[in-house]
Order: C-alpha cells, then sequence, then structure tokens
C-alpha cells in the first residue's frame, strides 16, 4: 500500500541490516543505552527510511530508532504526520514567531535603512518586531511591559540570517551624505578617466606618477584603549601626557604604486627645534605655525618638498597629484602655476566625498592613527618603567 511519495523506498538498506549486533546507541530512548543521547547528528534521509521501515515494513519504533540514529521521540511524531498526510521534515526548536519570508522582508528593510545611514539599534528592532506583532495579532511571548522582542529571539534571528551582524557605525555629516551622490562620483570618475587614458584606452599617466596627498591631525593625547582593572571600580585611569591635548598636522602622500614622499609636520608653534625630528621618516620636514593647521604659504612649502623628491619634469608622463578642496588648495594661485611648471596635473576630489574616494582616508589613516596610539603607549609603559627602576635603586 502507498504511502507518501516523499518517503524514500529503503527495503535494500532494511534488508543489509543485521538487527542482532545491535546494542546501545546514542540516539534511541532505550534505558538500557549507557551512552549520551546526541541531538541534530541524523539526516533528513535518515528519517526518511526510519519512517518507512516502521510504516511499510512494520519494523518497530525501537528498532528503527537504533538502526537509522533517529531519536524515537521524533521518529513517532513524525509517524502521526505521515499519517496525518503531512510530509517529514527535519527541523528542530521552537517555531519561528515570524515566518521565513516575514524575517526576509525584515532583513531587506534592515540592510536598506543602513544603507541610507539611518542603521536601527538592537533595541530599535526588538522594538519593531513586538509592535508588528500586536498589529498583526501574531502569538508571541514577548514582554507586554517593555513591548520589546526578546534578548533571545534577536540572538536567534541573527543565527538565522548570518549577513547580519551589530556594527559600531562611523559618524557620517549630513553635508557628506547629502553631497556623496552618484551624478557628482561618475562625474568625478569621468574626469579622472579622460585624464588617465586617451580616447583610444591608451594609458597616459603611469600608475608610479599618481599621488595622492592630504593633511591629518594627531594629537598628543593618544587615545585610551581598554585595560584590565578592578571589575566594580568607578575610575580607570592611565598615564598619558596630558588631559587635553594638542593637534600636530602631519601631511602624507603616496603613490599608486606604493611609494611614499616624507612627510611634513606641522607643530602648534611659534619657532621649530631640530629634535623635533629626531628619530622620524628619513627625510621628512618640520615647520610651525600657531594654530598647528596648514596654510596656503605652508602647503607651497611642502609643494617644493614633493617637487624635490618626484622631479617630475624628468619624467616623460605629466605626474597627477590628487588632493581635497581644503583653500591652500584651491584658492592658491601660486600653487597651480608652479604645477604647470613641473608638468604637474592637479585633480581636486568633489566636495564632502574625500571619505569615500581619498586613498588616504580610506585604506591609510585608519590603520595609521590606531597604532600611533598604540606605540605612544608603549612608550609610556616603558617611561613609567624606567622611573619606577631609577626611584627604587635611589
Amino acid at each position: 500500500m502507498p504511502i507518501l511519495g516523499t518517503l524514500v523506498d529503503n527495503s535494500r538498506y532494511y534488508s543489509d541490516v543485521n538487527i542482532s549486533s545491535i546494542h546501545a546507541c546514542n540516539y534511541c530512548c532505550c534505558r538500557s543505552c549507557s551512552k549520551p543521547r546526541l541531538r541534530g547528528k541524523w539526516t533528513l534521509r535518515d528519517l526518511q527510511q526510519a519512517v518507512n521501515a516502521v510504516v511499510q515494513y512494520n519494523m518497530s519504533k525501537k528498532k528503527a530508532s537504533c538502526v537509522y540514529g533517529v531519536p524515537r521521540g521524533t521518529l513517532q511524531r513524525h509517524i502521526k504526520k505521515v499519517g496525518l498526510g503531512l510530509g517529514v521534515e527535519r527541523k528542530f526548536g521552537r517555531r519561528c514567531i515570524l515566518s521565513a519570508e516575514q524575517e526576509e522582508n525584515l532583513v531587506t528593510r534592515l540592510l536598506d535603512i543602513e544603507s541610507r545611514l539611518y542603521g536601527l539599534t538592537t533595541e530599535d528592532v526588538r522594538r519593531i518586531v513586538y509592535k508588528f506583532c500586536e498589529h498583526n495579532g501574531i502569538n508571541h511571548q514577548f514582554s507586554a511591559e517593555k513591548q520589546l522582542a526578546g534578548r533571545k529571539w534577536l540572538h536567534g534571528f541573527f543565527q538565522r540570517h548570518k549577513e547580519l551582524a551589530v556594527r559600531l557605525p562611523e559618524k557620517t555629516s549630513i553635508s557628506r551624505a547629502v553631497g556623496f551622490n552618484r551624478q557628482k562620483v561618475k562625474i568625478y570618475f569621468d574626469l579622472l578617466g579622460s585624464t588617465l587614458f586617451d580616447q583610444g584606452g591608451t594609458r597616459l599617466i603611469p600608475q608610479e606618477n599618481i599621488y595622492n596627498v592630504d593633511e591629518t591631525g594627531f594629537t598628543v593625547c593618544q587615545k585610551s584603549q581598554k585595560i584590565v582593572a578592578r571589575k566594580g571600580k568607578k575610575n580607570v585611569g592611565i598615564l598619558s601626557s596630558a588631559e587635553r591635548g594638542k593637534t600636530v598636522t602631519v601631511v602624507c602622500c603616496v603613490s599608486a604604486s606604493g611609494n611614499y614622499i616624507p612627510p611634513m609636520f606641522v607643530y602648534p608653534r611659534v619657532r621649530v627645534r631640530p629634535e623635533f625630528l629626531d628619530r622620524g621618516p628619513v627625510g621628512a620636514i618640520a615647520k610651525a605655525h600657531k594654530s598647528g593647521w596648514i596654510t596656503e604659504e605652508l602647503f607651497m612649502e611642502w609643494f617644493q618638498h614633493f617637487i624635490s623628491h618626484v622631479q617630475p619634469k624628468t619624467r616623460e608622463q605629466p605626474t597627477l597629484l590628487l588632493a581635497d578642496g581644503h583653500a591652500s588648495h584651491v584658492n592658491n594661485l601660486a600653487l597651480i602655476d608652479k604645477a604647470r611648471e613641473n608638468n604637474i596635473i592637479l585633480l581636486i576630489f568633489p566636495s564632502h566625498c574625500t571619505h569615500r574616494l581619498q586613498p588616504l582616508d580610506v585604506a591609510v589613516y585608519k590603520s595609521l592613527k590606531f597604532n600611533y596610539d598604540k606605540e605612544v603607549s608603549i612608550v609610556y609603559k616603558h617611561s613609567l618603567h624606567s622611573f619606577t627602576v631609577e626611584l627604587t635603586a635611589y
């Protein structure tokens, strides 16, 4: 008598099994089994064969559980489902509160909101799911007092959808969010492409002639990292140069081939001391300004420093220098004239787009500042150790 089309014909498997050779197993519910039961070590095919053996070949549920490694309770439940005309499936745990289609819709909406820079926190997601269940009359066991979906549900939701994760977002200003648009980026890349290649696709500027310059600030009061301390202690401190540090501007320049120009440091002082460059990068230069920021005059000094290292006049192809729209770059007529004289092409990034387009911002500065803070912490720890040794000796 046919039972279900989904069941697998296992007559050949059943005939090959020596029931007398079976002893204690890890899966059946026999009290005589000495080994611990394991969960989820059976496959859908094992379950189909076990159900087929019981229904079609009158094997006992206990033996079928031992032969095919399916727990007897699971086997009994699916035999009842077969009797009701339902299929056999391998599924663990409770029924999900939201259907698979509803969860996929939620995932799509969460990713869409995040791409628009309005990402939701985990508490926001839990609140939305609770309101959705209440509005659509979906049975749930969420807290009516907190009006939030449970933490266990959220954990299971992330387990079911591996494409989601809780991330710490980077701050993006409204001007950058609005300014970074498809049309503006397309215009920039069209201009960049026409600069690098001719109409026939022949490269005009090799990669070793493409440079990116940008300024960034380094504070003498580094960002603290997490340390080991007593649990429950209110105030945890760490040695630093000052509680409020001043910023030193560094002008960096790298090429697409991996070369770099020795940096220029701008200190917030009136005069620069020679020892400021002790153990610094070879060829680096130091300048001073009361504010510690870059100006047109200081950038012109850096540009001359750039020319002396690159020697653009001696190269057959022109040199391309990519820079942002800072006033010291854009409003500097002397810089433009100097660039033309030395066969240098200046290309400015579109406004409010450097956080996505500028190579130094995207690939260099974040890791550089992280390792800078790390090295400064190491220096302070060695200084404290030297001070302790000298004090002990005294």
